[in-house]
């Protein structure tokens, strides 16, 4: 009897210790760091030639007329050409 309760008392400590060892403790400590972007590298939307077509397509399928699409492609080239 005496030796079940040692065998019972071991196992439980062990398991405590197992249990402790991997679900805590972690010390890893995440350094902040800035974030920077340069012109020309956030991608914010769509591409200078997705806008043309989309325009394009607009046209093609009459939801703008001629010149509603020249107006807009002329924006969308001067926004580019910046």
């Amino acid at each position: 009897m005496k030796f079940n309760g040692i065998v019972g008392i071991t196992l439980l400590a062990g398991a405590a210790l197992g249990l402790a060892g991997c679900c805590g403790g972690d010390t890893t400590t995440v350094k902040e760091q800035p974030i920077i972007i340069t012109p020309g590298t956030a991608t914010t939307g769509p591409t200078i030639g997705q806008e043309l077509q989309s325009l394009e397509d607009a046209y093609k399928k009459g939801v703008i007329n001629k010149e509603q699409y020249e107006e807009a492609k002329k924006k969308v080239l001067e926004k580019a050409g910046k």
